[in-house]
């Protein structure tokens, strides 16, 4: 019996594209960057970002690291800054970042009507492969906040999908069994075979294949007009 439906955000819930390598990305953040004493110039701070990043990744002992853009920044900041930057300071920096790299952001068709739906039959949770300084101000401005009090975001542990501690820290947060829960998203190499390795069904959105590598969802789902017949299905 499925009582919880768990999703994925970024290719799931949000339909988003973004462009990290743009140069006037770090045109413009580098500008705003001096205002609060940090002299760094565009072509070096793009440098410093991409080195962070990497910096983590080879830090980390996780077969599957996840990044803290939050880290990166601050890291940056206190190198090439001129005293000591609070959190939210750091944050706003994270945000302005996110918001120069975005060249397409919206909810897709029906998601709203659909978690409204979903929200009064079943427990709602998210999993995500996302930055929290992203992701909680993103989860407001689409007003999707309200159906996910319960929420898992890569950034905050150093580990992401597939790896099934993400899975079951959503699982234990909400008081279900991996029986009890489906999960939805977009990537089957992340996806499907991180919820299946978990013992949950999995419904993958917008994809051709029910199958990948060994591992077979339960259903596939090109809108979410479809999602309420699919989650009848599963628990018949």
């Amino acid at each position: 019996m499925i009582n919880a439906v768990i999703f994925d955000l970024y290719g799931t819930l949000i339909d988003i594209r973004t462009d990290e390598k743009a140069p006037e990305v770090y045109w413009t953040l580098s500008r705003y960057l001096s205002y609060q004493g940090v002299k760094i110039g565009h072509d070096r701070l793009q440098e410093a970002y991409f080195e962070g990043i990497q910096r983590q990744i080879d830090s980390s002992q996780e077969a599957f690291a996840e990044v803290n853009v939050y880290e990166i920044f601050a890291s940056i900041m206190h190198k090439y800054g001129r005293g000591l930057y609070n959190e939210q300071i750091i944050v706003d920096v994270c945000m302005l970042y996110r918001s120069l790299t975005i060249r397409h952001f919206t909810l897709f068709p029906e998601v709203i009507e659909t978690l409204s739906y979903l929200q009064s039959e079943y427990l709602l949770g998210l999993v995500s492969d996302a930055q929290w300084t992203f992701t909680e101000p993103e989860l407001a401005m689409l007003n999707l906040e309200q159906f996910f009090p319960v929420r898992v975001l890569s950034s905050r542990y150093g580990y992401k999908k597939p790896d099934t501690r993400m899975f079951k820290r959503i699982l234990d947060s909400l008081g279900v069994s991996p029986k009890e829960a489906v999960y939805i998203g977009d990537n089957p190499q992340r996806d499907l075979i991180g919820a299946k390795n978990s013992g949950m069904a999995c419904i993958l959105f917008r994809n051709e294949y029910l199958s990948h590598n060994g591992y077979e969802a339960d259903a596939l789902m090109r809108n979410y007009s479809e999602l309420r017949g699919i989650l009848k299905r599963l628990n018949s």
